[in-house]
């Protein structure tokens, strides 16, 4: 998909709060979309508060327009990308639907989907596989298609399989969910584990009229440990009342 405005405001506010800032990969390799005229301005206000010293001129017209400048400037010192063929000049070629060779497990401090899993059809396998990616230590950010890409992929995630995923499933934590806009007229909002909440994500007259993305961040503990299964909390909660 590429980082938009809407990635880009995400990703200055994540990324340099990150500990571990060695070997990041993207899956897809993903380019910027923000030096546009009628994004310009903002995108240089949003880089003045976020990285006082980066500009937009330093970033655009780089590497064809792809996004390791982007990510260089971030703090990362290696920045792969990893895809289905080498279309676009990535890194590492492979089929997310099969399991990842073992030389590429716990490689990174950074795993970065910015609209790659949805297009993946087995989606279990492309999940692990982004998991064994992280090094103990590591992060992992999403920003999937929410609300209004209808068509757009094979799937659009729900935040409750990023919960059940990433912390129930793979002993990961999940410290921030979002409903992102894609446009910032709208005001993003934060998402909580519905198994902590005991209810489903309520959205009614919340959101926005226009696009939006599932924009989340995960920490690999160094002692993560992965379960056997995965379950929506919805059930899990029915299962145990009922048992």
């Amino acid at each position: 998909m590429g980082i938009d405005l809407a990635a880009f405001d995400f990703l200055l506010r994540i990324v340099p709060a990150l500990e571990r800032k060695d070997r990041m990969v993207m899956l897809g390799r993903q380019s910027l979309h923000v030096a546009i005229p009628r994004l310009r301005n903002r995108a240089d206000r949003l880089l003045d508060a976020y990285c006082p010293g980066l500009t937009l001129e330093a970033l655009e017209n780089a590497n064809g327009g792809y996004a390791e400048p982007f990510f260089q400037r971030l703090g990362f010192d290696q920045v792969d990308s990893l895809d289905y063929s080498d279309f676009e000049g990535a890194t590492l070629v492979h089929d997310l639907n099969t399991p990842l060779p073992k030389k590429l497990h716990r490689k990174y401090d950074l795993v970065f989907d910015g609209g790659t899993l949805e297009h993946v059809f087995d989606v279990k396998t492309a999940l692990t596989n982004a998991y064994d990616l992280l090094a103990p230590g590591g992060s992992f950010i999403g920003i999937s298609p929410g609300n209004n890409f209808f068509a757009h992929g094979f799937y659009q995630f729900s935040p409750d399989l990023v919960f059940s995923f990433w912390k129930r499933g793979m002993g990961c934590e999940v410290p921030e969910c979002w409903v992102l806009p894609e446009r910032p007229r709208d005001k993003p909002w934060q998402i909580f584990d519905p198994h902590e909440t005991g209810h489903r994500v309520r959205v009614a007259g919340k959101m926005p009229a226009q696009r939006t993305y599932l924009a989340y961040v995960v920490h690999r503990p160094k002692r993560a440990k992965a379960r056997s299964g995965v379950q929506q909390s919805d059930y899990t909660h029915r299962w145990a009342e009922d048992g």
